[in-house]
């Protein structure tokens, strides 16, 4: 008799600790201070060289911290050998908020690697910060 009125209270206690951390964990909070959400990287973006012109990358989430690009329209660069559809980014978000992977380049001459790169995504702007590419620097996004 003495244990029912015991557990009773306790195990209210108990049940309320264990949603209570059930719930939290869900959450996931961030574990350092600086630590920031990935820039909104989904959408169609501009490529900014002369010698590419008019070739716009379409970027899609494949999670909320994977994405990848493909070519959307080729413009200018379909002298490099891309494709319409053809996937050219590879990227992941970073605990600083910023997408880090790789960048499908090719040359004139046939020259075709996965080179990396680092980029920050704005409502307007996609800048990559880190790149052996210029064109994809202060990329615009295509409404």
């Amino acid at each position: 008799m003495r244990i029912s009125r015991w557990w009773g209270p306790v195990g209210v206690a108990l049940l309320t600790q264990l949603l209570s951390l059930a719930a939290a964990g869900r959450q996931q909070p961030k574990k350092y201070p600086w630590e920031k959400e990935p820039g909104p990287i989904a959408g169609r973006w501009k490529v900014t060289c002369a010698r590419s012109a008019g070739m716009i990358i379409e970027v899609g989430l494949q999670s909320k911290t994977t994405a990848s690009g493909h070519v959307a329209v080729l413009g200018a660069a379909e002298k490099y050998g891309y494709s319409a559809g053809e996937e050219m980014l590879r990227l992941e978000a970073d605990d600083l908020g910023k997408w880090v992977g790789q960048l499908k380049w090719r040359s004139v001459a046939g020259v075709q690697r996965w080179d990396p790169i680092t980029m920050i995504a704005t409502a307007e702007k996609l800048n990559a910060i880190m790149t052996t590419d210029d064109c994809y620097k202060d990329m615009p996004r295509v409404r």
